[in-house]
């Protein structure tokens, strides 16, 4: 058994352990690709995959528009609010910082595994909700930036 295998299991443990239903179903998966030699090796069909879920998310997101559940009224009338202009800087905000977090999971890969474990520790024991890798990760970068700027 390899390290990186070791690795998933015990991260796969710990969303079960955490009820963490996503995190557990992900390294099932990777973990069943692994097992099944599917598991794509090239940088590009890894970030192949990283698009894939990307996309997915945001159909995710975007379903309530496409099913009716929010009309193109409401949402016309949400965005002109105060509340509706703060939420459109903050998603502005977030798209940026996801685009930062894709760049430094690139470039440090071994943060994957802190940005879940946190995750995992948020949600389990302070009643957290995960919010994505990417955010997570581009929050990350913003605070490493700082931090590596004042000293």
């Amino acid at each position: 058994m390899r390290s990186s295998s070791l690795v998933l299991f015990l991260i796969f443990l710990l969303g079960v352990l955490g009820k963490n239903r996503l995190v557990y179903l992900s390294c099932g998966i990777i973990m069943l690709l692994d097992f099944l030699d599917l598991f794509p090796k090239s940088v590009s069909s890894q970030n192949l995959m990283m698009d894939t879920g990307i996309v997915l998310l945001v159909i995710g997101v975007l379903l309530p528009l496409a099913t009716g559940s929010i009309s193109t009224k409401n949402l016309y009338e949400s965005i002109f609010t105060f509340e509706g202009i703060v939420s459109f800087a903050v998603g502005v905000s977030c798209a940026v910082m996801a685009k930062n977090g894709v760049a430094i999971m690139k470039s440090y890969p071994g943060m994957t595994v802190g940005l879940l474990l946190g995750t995992i520790v948020g949600t389990s024991f302070f009643n957290g909700i995960p919010v994505g890798p990417l955010v997570a990760a581009g929050f990350a970068a913003a605070i490493v930036s700082v931090i590596k700027k004042i000293f």
